[in-house]
């Protein structure tokens, strides 16, 4: 029995000792997996986003590496490194309406050059200049402050930085022309719209310090082209106004009719006072009589013979004398 006891006793603690040792195992496992997968580190993008691929190691610092292409799978980066990505479709910034990226009710405010304010929308559509350097520096000058490799940091970016150049080059226009020019005359908006794009284009690479956008036909290989610059029809703030210029040109219209009708009396005068020039004024009555049917004349040939016939009444008689009664 002793002997028994001892063996129970000398096999329980290697048994012990196995288990500690899997476990053991499994933790080094877990380790190793974590230092894999901090060692190698992989990037993707979408197909409509192109990347920016930044160092963050311990040992090296945070400096730009490498664009990584629009729809690319698994590209292996450094340990700790980095990977921004922006959209390289067309994109849009729109003022006002359904789909705005602002307030449907929002409007951008002018004055005209007669005093009047008007509302303003608009709509711009570009897409973003994919030049590794000019993509590099759009980033670290503009996309690490808004965070514009987010859907809502490139929003943000969009109302810091386009919202008030629109402001500017449209305000800086719009005191050339009067509101009923904008209003009105599709030629004066049309001239307008043209000002106002090439004061924004101005302005935008001014205020982001670069070319940083394109225009919407732009694919990366192409000329950059100019950002599609579009205004709705400008819109008095007062109501009233509108209301006041159409009943101004209801009553142009009317004040035309009315002459277009004095001149026809005039013309109708015109020809009667030359018909009585030439008939007299008796003939002219006569005339005048025998066109509406008021006289009615035959031409008799001469020394033919003509019945005329001669209308009568008929008094209808009684078909029976009364009888007297006997007496």
């Amino acid at each position: 029995m002793a002997k028994l006891g001892n063996a129970a006793a000398a096999i329980k603690p290697k048994g012990g000792g196995g288990k500690v040792k899997v476990i053991g195992v499994l933790i080094l496992v877990v380790i190793v997996i974590i230092i894999l997968f901090n060692i190698f580190n992989f990037a993707n993008t979408d197909a409509n986003r192109i990347g920016l691929h930044y160092g963050g190691g311990v040992i090296e610092d945070k400096k730009f590496k490498s664009v990584v292409p629009p729809g690319s799978t698994n590209k292996l980066i450094g340990p700790g490194d980095t990977l921004y990505t922006y959209p390289i479709d067309q994109r849009s910034y729109i003022i006002g309406g359904d789909g705005a990226d602002t307030d449907a009710a929002d409007e951008v405010t002018v004055v005209s050059k007669d005093n009047v304010r008007l509302g303003v929308r608009v709509q711009v559509y570009f897409t973003l200049n994919r030049n590794k350097d000019v993509l590099k520096s759009f980033h670290e000058r503009i996309g690490l402050k808004t965070e514009a490799y987010e859907e809502s940091g490139w929003n943000d970016m969009l109302q810091s930085y386009f919202r008030p150049q629109i402001d500017r080059a449209l305000s800086a226009v719009a005191t050339n022309y009067g509101w009923a020019e904008l209003y009105n005359n599709e030629k004066m908006k049309s001239a307008f719209q043209s000002a106002a794009a090439k004061e924004f284009t101005r302005l935008l690479p001014a205020a982001v310090g670069g070319d940083y956008f394109c225009g919407p036909g732009y694919n990366g290989s192409n000329d950059c082209g100019e950002l599609s610059f579009t205004v709705q029809k400008p819109m008095p703030l007062d109501k009233g106004i509108i209301d006041g210029l159409e009943a101004k040109q209801r009553a142009e219209l009317a004040k035309a009719t009315q002459e277009q009708k004095n001149q026809q009396v005039n013309v109708e005068l015109q020809s009667v006072k030359q018909q009585v020039a030439m008939l007299g004024a008796q003939g002219y009555l006569l005339k005048t009589a025998i066109e509406s049917g008021k006289i009615q004349f035959m031409v008799i040939p001469q020394n033919g013979n003509v019945s005329i016939p001669v209308p009568t009444t008929t008094n209808q008689q009684p078909t029976t004398q009364p009888t007297t009664p006997a007496r």
